[in-house]
C-alpha cells in the first residue's frame, strides 16, 4: 500500500511541476477550467459533459506526455538532431489531434446551444 501512495504522490509532484513551469500546459489548463464552466452555463447534459470532460483529459494527458519527451530530448542532446526534431514534432502533432477533435466535437455540442441561448435563428 505504501508502494502504490508513493506512485500516486510522485505523480502528482510530477502533474504540478509541469503545470508551474510549462506555458502550455498551463495553458491546457486554463482552457479546460474555462470550457467546463462553460459547459455548466450552457447547460450541458451529462452525456455531454462526459464528453467534454473526456476530449480535455486526453488533450492533457498528450500535452503532458509531450512535455516529458521534448524534456527528455533535450536531455539527450542539446544540439540539433533531425531525428529528436521529428520525434519532438510528432509528439506535439498527437495534442494537435486531439484537439482537433475537441473543437469539432465542441462546435458540435455548443453551437446549437448558443443559438438556443441568445435566441439567434437561422
Amino acid at each position: 500500500m505504501f508502494r502504490y501512495l508513493r506512485s500516486i504522490r510522485f505523480a502528482i509532484n510530477g502533474l504540478l511541476y509541469a503545470l508551474r513551469t510549462e506555458r502550455n500546459v498551463q495553458i491546457w489548463f486554463g482552457v479546460a477550467v474555462l470550457t467546463f464552466l462553460f459547459s455548466i452555463w450552457m447547460e450541458a447534459s451529462q452525456t455531454e459533459l462526459l464528453i467534454i470532460l473526456l476530449w480535455m483529459s486526453l488533450i492533457g494527458t498528450a500535452e503532458y506526455l509531450n512535455t516529458s519527451i521534448e524534456k527528455l530530448s533535450d536531455r539527450v542532446t542539446l544540439e540539433y538532431d533531425e531525428e529528436i526534431k521529428r520525434v519532438k514534432d510528432i509528439a506535439a502533432g498527437a495534442t494537435f489531434v486531439a484537439s482537433i477533435g475537441a473543437i469539432i466535437s465542441g462546435l458540435i455540442i455548443f453551437v446549437p446551444k448558443i443559438l438556443e441561448k441568445f435566441e439567434i435563428y437561422l
